[in-house]
């Protein structure tokens, strides 16, 4: 009799290991899919935050364009500007500063006017700068303009109600600095968007040049000369303002 006869069938066996020895198993397949898992799973953090930080931004821009108010200034006095922008801030304790921008090839100068300066209105007057509503900016632009500074943009803000020791009060007395503020972009955003609910904005202004205003170097601007006329009002000094025209233009 065979053994095929009795219904035995030959199988492969495997030789058992010897004891204290164990069957070695190629890990190199799963060390890679283990480097994988951790190169994805820093990828996927790294776009969450990412879109993280985007969408704070963007909620804080959405919020600055719906609390900015805009102020209708005539054509005609937009025509003459040169992409120049109008900042007037009037802070707490009767403080004010007036600063013209002038931006060229990522470059910007900055032109202090004196609150006292005198411009002349469309209807003829002759007033201070400080004395014009700045919620109706086109009184300043026209005297501006009628002076030979073109301003093009305007930015309104209207802190004289603000408390001079919050936050906002600090800064409107410039006793916070606008470039201390760059390197907070969270604190930044917050703040700008509660002075946008005091800002009064021009045509052709976007919300933005809020932001723009953080990065401009307003430490060190450039004074207009002025003197006094025999009426006692003060005006341009015609000579050294041809001068700083000239260069901050």
């Amino acid at each position: 009799m065979t053994i095929e006869a009795i219904g035995w069938q030959p199988r492969d066996f495997a030789p058992e290991p010897r004891s204290g020895h164990q069957p070695v198993v190629a890990a190199g397949p799963r060390r890679r899919f283990g480097l994988k898992r951790v190169l994805i799973g820093t990828g996927v953090a790294l776009f969450a935050l990412a879109a993280s930080v985007a969408a704070y931004v963007g909620v804080g821009l959405y919020k600055i364009d719906h609390a900015v108010h805009h102020v209708e200034i005539p054509a005609t006095l937009l025509a003459k500007g040169h992409n120049d922008l109008l900042a007037v801030v009037k802070g707490p304790n009767h403080t004010e500063e007036i600063y013209v921008f002038h931006t060229m090839t990522g470059h910007t100068n900055v032109l202090q006017i004196p609150d006292k300066l005198q411009i002349v209105t469309p209807g003829g007057q002759h007033l201070p700068v400080s004395g014009v509503d700045l919620r109706k900016p086109a009184d300043i632009i026209f005297g501006l303009n009628h002076l030979g500074i073109p301003v093009d943009r305007y930015v309104g803000v209207d802190l004289h109600m603000v408390s001079p020791t919050s936050s906002l009060g600090k800064l409107a007395t410039g006793k916070l600095s606008v470039s201390s503020l760059i390197s907070h972009p969270a604190g930044s955003m917050a703040l700008i968007e509660s002075v946008a609910h005091h800002v009064y904005l021009g045509p052709n202004t976007a919300p933005s040049a809020l932001l723009s205003l953080t990065k401009v170097p307003a430490g060190h601007p450039v004074s207009v000369p002025t003197s006094k006329d025999s009426n006692g009002r003060v005006v341009l000094s015609a000579t050294p303002y041809v001068d700083v025209l000239r260069n901050f233009l």
